[in-house]
């Protein structure tokens, strides 16, 4: 089973193309995440809540996250390359700020993530040889680095943001160990929760909710699930009945997802699955079989599950009923090219047959 990513994700030197989740977002529609825009046409914000249509002098918008006032973005303005700026936009007064210019002189801003009180995003060249990741106080605006910047030997993969804390895979460039970090946004402590066995294109993700981390991991042909409590510093460990795993996402802090794969050195078989997990009731549901591609897999803050896979042209919705994991319909957003649904937004990215780009910003789905 391919993960094709839509979103587009610099990582271990070389740019992947990944879903979200993300996302190891995935040429499935469009490749111009991944090339500069050849049109001069700029992006239309429009805000379904707000009622509000706005035209920004952006010809890219690559990653984003948003809440109930802001929303922040990678965005393309005047760029030599791809992506080189954060911007705030304001959703009452519609007004854009700048927040930070990337470093290098050919960008790729990206990775965006926000929370009640931070906000992350990675600065890196187009060709991915050093990622920079970075962290701003939302109260006091106040910019640091994440880590030590423009490091030789070590990658710092995209991080994540779990309440006071940011969390990422570290890994040594040279004897190619990995290890998942935790540092405090408000003291600076940084800690390594694990050393990872195993670090492939399947096991790069990482997942927060609810003051929990989980990741996944291969050992003696099995695939393992970690679940990290932040508070507690306890760490669970979970067998699954299959090797090759990867692309964990959790619903709540005893459910997730993930997803199974095919034996890496071996054709594609088309026998990929969307696994659940309840580990209230230790219980493993096989939700779907048969895939043999997944553009993108993404949880929302309703409990709910989005699985674009096979080219199918939709997502199917998941919801939880009596400790399962039931279809709920589908999701059709016409020419859709990302998703992103945290902090009570959801926000996509649609590019109309006439070359004109939309970023949508909607509190509900309607279908």
């Amino acid at each position: 089973m391919k993960l094709i990513e839509r979103t587009i994700i610099l990582s271990c030197a070389a740019i992947f193309l990944f879903i979200v989740f993300k996302a190891v977002y995935n040429g499935v529609q469009s490749n111009r995440a991944l090339i500069k825009p050849q049109s001069t046409n700029y992006y239309q914000i429009i805000d379904k809540d707000f009622n509000k249509t706005v035209d920004v002098p952006f010809t890219s918008i690559n990653s984003y996250r948003g809440n109930a006032d802001y929303i922040y973005m990678s965005v393309d303005q005047k760029s030599p390359s791809l992506d080189n700026k954060i911007v705030q936009y304001n959703r009452k007064t519609q007004k854009c700020t700048t927040i930070f210019n990337s470093k290098f002189k050919l960008p790729s801003v990206q990775g965006v993530e926000l929370n009640d009180n931070w906000l992350l995003w990675v600065d890196t060249d187009e060709n991915g040889g050093y990622l920079n990741p970075y962290f701003m106080n939302l109260k006091t605006q106040e910019i640091q680095p994440l880590t030590k910047e423009n490091e030789e030997n070590v990658i710092n993969d995209f991080p994540i943001l779990i309440g006071d804390y940011a969390t990422w895979i570290k890994k040594d460039r040279k004897s190619e160990n990995a290890e998942v970090m935790l540092k405090n946004l408000k003291t600076d402590e940084t800690i390594s929760i694990i050393k990872s066995n195993s670090f492939t294109f399947r096991n790069m993700s990482l997942s927060a909710k609810d003051g929990k981390i989980l990741f996944t991991d291969e050992k003696n042909h099995f695939g393992y699930i970690y679940l990290y409590d932040v508070k507690s510093k306890e760490i669970k460990e979970f067998k699954s009945s299959y090797e090759f795993i990867g692309s964990a996402m959790l619903l709540n802090d005893q459910q997730w997802v993930y997803l199974t794969f095919d034996e890496p050195s071996e054709p594609s078989t088309g026998d990929g699955k969307l696994i659940f997990y309840d580990a209230s009731t230790n219980h493993t549901q096989e939700v779907v079989s048969n895939i043999d591609s997944v553009s993108e897999l993404i949880t929302d803050f309703n409990n709910q599950v989005f699985l674009y896979f096979n080219d199918n042209g939709y997502y199917i919705k998941f919801k939880i009923k009596d400790h399962l994991l039931v279809e709920d319909g589908l999701l059709e957003l016409h020419y859709f090219f990302r998703f992103s649904a945290e902090n009570g937004v959801y926000i996509y990215d649609q590019e109309l047959p006439n070359e004109k780009y939309n970023l949508v910003i909607q509190s509900k789905l309607f279908n």
